[in-house]
């Protein structure tokens, strides 16, 4: 919860009043804004609707006007819903209602907790473990939504983007940036205009996107959920093991635990080259570091925890064969 978050009491309440009108639901919810996102050119946020019954539901809310994903999200989620219907242990989250201005919706709330929440509070290395395994199985089913089509792959969106990383933010270690940025660019060179296939991808599938139950792995968050090369998902994913504490000798040649990988890879059922994922995953990282502001660091110690994370696993990284 979000206890100081500003927002327009009045107008998320008639949002609530329209659902109920339109729902037929009586009664009163309480509403509390649960997130805030920081992607630029939206002003989302999120709020859980707790009904005096205990049902609980979450509307997410775009205050621009004339932004159609929204709309595009909430069709997803009924699209989708046959799809992962036929899963056993996989779900997406369940489609409510759409504002009659297409503003909002509304959707079930999911129970359980977000694979970050594990991962940052683990009860052993093997729930570690199975939280991988578990998101593999969650994008393999998403990325068999659609037959999968031929791609070739190229890297320079990565240079592009930790340049404009490096404009927008003071890069905090200007050594360790160059050096990496030099020998990543060194070893795409190889890998341009390799096949991966292009798969109907989830486009932001990092832990606070998936929702651990009993027996049932839910995904959130279809705003950026379009086909594209499968490796973005899987690479998103797996970077999300930094928050986990491993010695240096667990480290693979991507930055991440083998175990990681290892468990990841059980249930997710397309393989790519190990010089693909590897270069990928060494990507995800150094964007990570460059997006680390010096004022960050300098005033949050959990700030400076993360880039000293960060530093040891590409070090470890960038000390091995891409395609160890």
């Amino acid at each position: 919860m979000l206890l100081f978050a500003e927002y327009d009491e009045a107008l998320l309440q008639s949002h609530v009043e329209e659902f109920q009108a339109a729902a037929g639901v009586a009664g009163t919810f309480s509403v509390n804004c649960i997130h805030k996102a920081r992607d630029p050119g939206r002003d989302q946020m999120v709020f859980a609707l707790m009904h005096e019954t205990g049902r609980t539901l979450v509307l997410k809310k775009d205050f621009q006007a004339g932004k159609s994903w929204i709309e595009r999200e909430y069709r997803l989620f009924e699209k989708l819903q046959p799809h992962f219907e036929s899963s056993g242990k996989n779900r997406i989250v369940t489609p409510v209602y759409l504002a009659a201005d297409k503003s909002f919706h509304i959707t079930e709330f999911a129970e359980g907790r977000t694979a970050t929440d594990i991962l940052l509070t683990p009860s052993s290395p093997a729930q570690v473990n199975q939280v991988f395994r578990r998101a593999g199985a969650w994008l393999h089913h998403l990325h068999s939504f659609s037959p999968e089509e031929p791609e070739k792959i190229w890297m320079q969106w990565v240079f592009d983007e930790l340049e404009r990383a490096a404009a927008d933010h003071a890069v905090i270690s200007q050594e360790h940036y160059a050096r990496y940025t030099s020998q990543l660019l060194d070893q795409s060179r190889s890998l341009q205009g390799s096949p991966c296939p292009r798969v109907f991808s989830h486009g932001d599938f990092h832990s606070d996107n998936l929702i651990l139950g009993s027996g049932i792995a839910r995904g959130l968050d279809l705003a950026y959920a379009k086909h594209k090369p499968a490796i973005y998902d899987v690479a998103d994913f797996l970077a999300s093991d930094i928050t986990t504490q491993a010695e240096r000798a667990e480290i693979g040649p991507g930055g991440v635990r083998r175990a990681s990988t290892e468990f990841f890879f059980k249930t997710y059922r397309r393989s790519f080259s190990a010089s693909i994922l590897n270069f990928h995953l060494r990507a995800r990282l150094l964007l990570k570091l460059a997006h680390i502001r010096v004022s960050e660091v300098e005033e949050n110690p959990r700030a400076r925890k993360r880039f000293a994370i960060l530093l040891a696993r590409l070090e470890e990284a960038f000390s091995q064969p891409l395609d160890g």
